[in-house]
């Protein structure tokens, strides 16, 4: 069966997976979820910006927030499902470490550097996520992935470098390097998700990962003296605008589609998310992109054409193979 999975970015579940395994999604809800997904978490720099508040205190709040909103949901599928295994705990626990490790520095490098350097770097994981998939899940990108991977880490690499030397905030190499050690932390998350995905549930699956998450942002922020209230409005309503839309919309949608598709092609096509951040950096902070952005965009746009339609065009022949 691995084998069947080189160069692929949707293949059949693990053949030793149990009944109730979730299902293959057909290609036009993979494509609309992909496009919902990228839109959601593009709001998600603003949405930060906005929020008057500890970076370490809004990501416990975006992540117990998910896990608020998922565990009745979560409840209801677990009565369904099997019981779940030591090392389906250990991924869940992983999962939402590495998730809780993104979220802290992602958030906290935007305190350092611009929407648009933090936006581009944080989403640089095909780097590491490609590498992990063929390592650790036997999942080898092909060339036309290879080839969209090189596009859109070349296009963000334009928008960064550039925006690091005309400066875009404090201490815009600090902001950058958390920016960048947010991807390693979502690569692993992004790995963990697609194998344990092919026998969970989305509902368990996200509600577990986001509630470990929050757990551990919570003795965090308790241990470092974080206030956890007493916000202004506009503060709670970016939080809740965090939750709904990049939490729910866009990491629960992308590990639905963990399922069907390989990490890489969500790394790859999340790679779009720094050109709705910075329009939207734009528009709202008067933060306007630089000729970096102009000239990186494209290149980032290409690229996620490339590896996420590499998948698509193999999928019905690896869908005819039949397991081994």
């Amino acid at each position: 069966m691995a084998a069947s999975r080189e160069g692929t970015g949707a293949v059949s579940p693990h053949p030793k997976a149990a009944a109730g395994t979730p299902a293959l999604l057909p290609g036009p809800v993979v494509v609309a979820g992909l496009v919902v997904g990228v839109l959601a978490v593009s709001t998600s720099a603003v949405l930060i910006r906005v929020a008057d508040t500890n970076p370490l205190a809004l990501s416990f709040w975006r992540c117990a927030g998910g896990a608020a909103a998922l565990t009745p949901f979560a409840l209801r599928a677990r009565r369904a499902a099997p019981r779940l295994e030591g090392a389906q705990w250990r991924q869940l626990i992983g999962s939402g470490l590495f998730l809780a490790v993104h979220f802290a520095l992602f958030i906290g490098s935007l305190s350092f550097t611009s929407v648009a350097s933090s936006s581009v770097l944080v989403a640089m994981s095909p780097l590491f996520v490609a590498v992990g998939s063929a390592v650790f899940l036997a999942e080898r990108p092909g060339r036309r992935t290879w080839a969209g991977i090189a596009l859109a880490v070349g296009g963000a690499g334009v928008v960064g470098l550039l925006d690091a030397e005309g400066g875009g905030g404090p201490a815009p190499l600090l902001g950058n390097l958390l920016a960048f050690g947010g991807a390693a932390a979502v690569a692993g998350y992004l790995l963990i998700g697609r194998s344990a995905r092919q026998r969970l549930p989305i509902t368990v699956y996200a509600a577990a990962v986001y509630g470990v998450a929050g757990v551990a942002l919570l003795v965090v922020c308790l241990a470092a003296g974080v206030d956890l209230a007493g916000y202004e409005t506009t503060t709670w309503l970016a939080i809740a605008g965090l939750v709904l839309g990049p939490q729910l919309l866009g990491h629960t949608v992308f590990n639905t589609l963990l399922s069907t598709v390989t990490a890489t092609v969500v790394a790859v096509v999340v790679l779009a998310e720094p050109i709705g951040a910075t329009v939207l950096a734009a528009v709202v902070l008067s933060e306007g992109p630089g000729g970096g952005f102009l000239l990186g965009g494209p290149l980032i746009l290409a690229g996620v054409f490339l590896a996420a339609t590499a998948g698509a065009r193999r999928r019905a022949t690896v869908d005819a193979v039949p397991p081994a």
